[in-house]
């Protein structure tokens, strides 16, 4: 599994005073009763310390070849490993901040309400089987653990969170072979691909 590294500085601004800018105005009249105002603002500001961190995601998670079942029981699912890594964390104030890690389908980016998971065929986009994702592996690969059962954020599902340089996550991805059950193989055949898109952000505890 190839594995691609998010370099991330976050900066925490400080408020401080605004300056109050006049500008010339305008007038609202019998025939002219509409108007738009500009409201403007500048934020100064200085960093109170730098936190870095380099989190390792997965560059390709491989389902393989896939195959229709003989029937649309779950013993025909498919399971792949993931790993999520903090490679480098530093900076960070352990006792109240942690690194966490979001993820979401690459269609969630356009249609938020979209929350799926899936891989689409190369040829006909139209064409698409949804997987799921799982924070554990063996055992752990149950509805507990499943990302995507729990609640959606802007920046995507929750996945893992992250203080301390080398903390892993080792996770599933799942795909339920029974979705191609009944399907006519020449009308699916062919490659798939899909994206996870993964977001990370510095959060208070």
């Amino acid at each position: 599994m190839k594995a691609k590294r998010i370099i991330t500085l976050a900066l925490a601004v400080i408020l401080a005073a605004m300056t109050i800018v006049s500008v010339s105005a305008a007038q609202l009249t019998e025939t002219n009763p509409g108007g738009n105002t500009e409201v403007t603002a500048n934020i100064q500001g200085e960093v109170p310390g730098n936190v870095t961190y380099i989190i390792t995601i997965p560059d390709v998670v491989d389902f393989g070849t896939l195959s229709v079942p003989e029937d649309d029981s779950q013993d025909y699912d498919r399971d792949v490993t993931y790993t999520v890594e903090a490679t480098e964390v530093d900076g960070l104030d352990t006792a109240t901040q942690e690194i966490v890690v979001y993820v979401k389908d690459q269609k969630s980016i356009t249609n938020p309400n979209d929350r799926s998971f899936r891989i689409a065929n190369k040829e006909n986009s139209n064409i698409e089987f949804n997987y799921d994702i799982y924070r554990g592996v063996g055992e752990n690969v149950n509805e507990a653990y499943r990302v995507n059962n729990g609640d959606f954020f802007t920046k995507g599902y929750y996945l893992t969170s992250f203080t301390e340089e080398g903390q892993t996550l080792e996770g599933t991805l799942r795909f339920h072979q029974k979705q191609l059950y009944g399907r006519n193989i020449a009308d699916i055949a062919g490659d798939y691909s899909g994206y996870m898109v993964f977001f990370s952000a510095i959060e208070t505890i």
